[in-house]
């Protein structure tokens, strides 16, 4: 084997865990949030090509110290993790194939604990850094199997935290197969076998790697960038979300199970009993962990506009937000939990404590908010007059329950987030089934399109003089 194959695969093996490693540092920083990243979908696909690089070179290696075990082992790891990554892919670009993704993923480790086996036990055993590699692969490939499989069943939030710290140790198992790639380069030296290269091939290799490097580079300054514009957004969001708790009541309901809900409410500017007032429910895109119970109400983004004094004057009402835990949602996406039937329940005790026109009730909200508005006014078409989903979406088959409910929906064509198909299969639906909804869709947007529908001339005037029937 020619000395610059191994010297290709090493590149190609630091290039793998540069980039996971600053992967890990993104899933520690922004924790979901780094798959709503606008080029996460390139990056996983480049990260990707890499390590497949990296482990064909390594295969080549298996092949000519004719490790048949490991080298079959690796084939079978390798389809499955492409397999693993063209889901992931296809649940970023177009929200389809998660049902999947939990199957794959255990396929694929169990692939990998199979490669590590035949690293100990094989041929590869007599090289010490193989077998150190297989011995620290196994050790990996089992917590992250077992949180899998057995993650639901544990403390709230520790699967996750488990995932991202053993996902970061997992960056290093390249590191231990460059070990042995650069004992191999001496081996060459030292036994005078290393095999002739073209000049083409090795002048093609070479600009192979500087081809790669340059991408690689790219990539990296690329989700640095986007990064660091979350980050900075993600604090300008934190201190609005902050202004908006000290202003808002902190409450919770409690069901008769129970089950705990924590809201939060704004009563109308001189609030008189004798009155009947609209509620305008506020879904916040949230999902932050179960003890930040400010954070949890992040992206109530109707909330903020609507508590402002002008408004509050212009249009009295009672602003309820709930708060979103960490995990779950408002509904209206499949296979994710949702606390929808507490909210109801919640609103059901507000109508009860306060002067709430039943009448009059709306619901809003973004991305997941945009999701749930949808599926409330789909499960409940009785409790809500009007909503106005942002960037969502549900089953079209579920819109003819919503003929008496007015909707006003907004998604940006280029939403790489949230499908526009949510939105236009539900603005269809609707209209088949006899209704007329408003919708309102931006060509040339993606899933920040919130600022452009805040100040949509006539929007709060239409939602507050919609009362049902």
């Amino acid at each position: 084997m020619n000395k610059n194959l191994y010297t290709l695969g090493i590149f190609f093996l630091w290039l793998t865990v540069a980039c996971g490693l600053l992967q890990s540092f993104l899933a520690f920083e922004l924790g979901p949030g780094i798959y709503r990243l606008d080029s996460i979908v390139i990056w996983v696909i480049g990260v990707s090509i890499i390590s497949t690089i990296g482990s064909v070179c390594l295969l080549k290696y298996f092949h000519y110290r004719k490790y048949w075990f490991v080298f079959y082992a690796a084939i079978v790891a390798l389809i499955t993790h492409v397999c693993h990554i063209a889901i992931l892919s296809s649940i970023l670009l177009s929200r389809q194939g998660a049902n999947y993704y939990r199957a794959m993923a255990i396929v694929y480790l169990c692939a990998t604990i199979l490669y590590a086996i035949s690293l100990i036990f094989s041929g590869g055993r007599k090289t010490i850094w193989l077998k150190i590699a297989g011995i620290y692969g196994l050790f990996i490939a089992l917590i992250l199997l077992s949180t899998i499989i057995w993650g639901a069943s544990i403390q709230p939030g520790l699967s996750e935290k488990i995932t991202l710290w053993v996902s970061l140790f997992s960056n290093l198992v390249p590191v231990l197969f460059i070990m042995q790639l650069k004992t191999e380069i001496e081996l060459l030296k030292t036994e005078n076998v290393d095999i002739p290269m073209k000049e083409s091939v090795a002048t093609t290799l070479s600009e192979v790697k500087i081809a790669a490097g340059i991408i690689t580079a790219l990539l990296l300054m690329l989700i640095t960038y986007q990064w660091h514009s979350q980050a900075y957004w993600g604090k300008r969001n934190f201190e609005s979300t902050k202004a908006l708790a000290r202003l808002f009541e902190a409450r919770t309901y409690v069901n008769s199970k129970g089950d705990t809900l924590r809201y939060r409410l704004l009563k109308p500017l001189n609030y008189d009993s004798k009155k009947r007032y609209p509620l305008v429910v506020s879904l916040p895109y949230g999902g932050q962990p179960g003890t930040d119970t400010i954070r949890q109400i992040e992206g109530a983004a109707a909330a903020e506009i609507l508590s402002t004094e002008s408004n509050r004057i212009k249009y009295p009402a009672f602003i309820f937000v709930p708060n979103c835990p960490a995990g779950s949602g408002w509904g209206g996406i499949p296979n994710y939990p949702s606390v929808d039937t507490l909210v109801y329940k919640a609103i059901n005790a507000l109508d009860t404590a306060f002067s709430i026109d039943a009448k009059r009730r709306y619901v809003t909200g973004i991305s997941r908010g945009g999701y749930g508005s949808w599926h409330f006014i789909c499960t409940r078409p009785d409790m809500f007059a009007a909503a106005i989903p942002v960037c969502g979406g549900d089953d079209p088959k579920l819109s003819s329950r919503i003929v008496n409910v007015s909707v006003w929906a907004f998604h940006g064509a280029k939403d790489q987030n949230v499908p526009v198909s949510g939105s236009r299969g539900m603005i269809e639906g609707m209209r088949k089934a006899g209704q007329n909804p408003k919708y309102t869709e931006y060509p040339n947007e993606g899933h920040n399109i919130w600022y452009q529908v805040s100040i949509t001339p006539g929007l709060w005037d239409w939602l507050f003089a919609q009362k049902r029937d």
